[in-house]
């Protein structure tokens, strides 16, 4: 069925904070949208996502964003790989987690280091942390032929890198380092490029970035 961003968002985020999270539970019935729709939604919410997402809590955010980002809570983000989506439409997508990142994330995360896992941190970071690692791509066999979508991701992670807060640029270096199997020249590139311009980062971000540019992350 057709939903508006609102309707999508309401769905997804306005609900009680419970362990395990409601999308577990085998008596909630999924969300169910075309793919098609899915990118379409994917796209308008996180372009929006510092005006839309604000009202919710970061526990709220946390659940939320896993749903649409694990593909073992939902299986929404693989409408970013589906081909009988249009390619513009799937890139508008994949392109959108720049301001989900810059415009929510930086605004609500905590500065805590995930891979650290260092106490104290915000709900919201785990998502944040997480991101490019439970995302459903990359997935080689299918992206050989889909040159478009790998550039615009490793172009999307460049992006973030740039954003100004150490959550969002660790889950940054977080995902260059897991697509540095398939891309390593264009990973590391990306992250020598980021080394050469921050001087003064904290020696803990600093080390994690030169084992991103290697691969080397968990």
């Amino acid at each position: 069925m057709s939903m508006s961003v609102e309707e999508w968002v309401k769905a997804v985020f306005d609900r009680p904070v419970t362990e395990p999270a409601w999308y577990f539970d085998i008596d909630v019935p999924d969300i169910e949208v075309l793919p098609q729709d899915e990118a379409r939604l994917y796209a308008e919410t996180f372009e929006r996502a510092g005006e839309l997402l604000a009202p919710f809590t970061p526990q709220q955010l946390n659940q939320g964003l896993n749903y649409l980002s694990s593909n073992s809570c939902s299986d929404h983000m693989f409408a970013l790989l589906d081909r009988t989506v249009d390619v513009e439409l799937r890139l508008r997508a994949l392109r959108s987690f720049v301001p989900l990142f810059r415009d929510l994330m930086a605004k609500v995360c905590s500065p805590h280091l995930g891979h650290l896992d260092e106490p104290g941190a915000n709900p919201v970071n785990l998502a944040c942390y997480m991101w490019w690692d439970v995302l459903p791509f990359p997935d080689i066999d299918r992206w050989q032929t889909d040159v478009a979508f790998k550039d615009a991701g490793l172009d999307v992670m460049r992006q973030i890198l740039a954003v100004p807060h150490d959550a969002v640029r660790e889950s940054a270096l977080h995902g260059l380092g897991h697509w540095h199997m398939y891309y390593p020249r264009e990973v590391n590139e990306i992250v020598r490029t980021f080394l050469r311009s921050k001087r003064k980062l904290r020696p803990e971000l600093r080390d994690y970035a030169e084992a991103a540019a290697q691969g080397s992350v968990q």
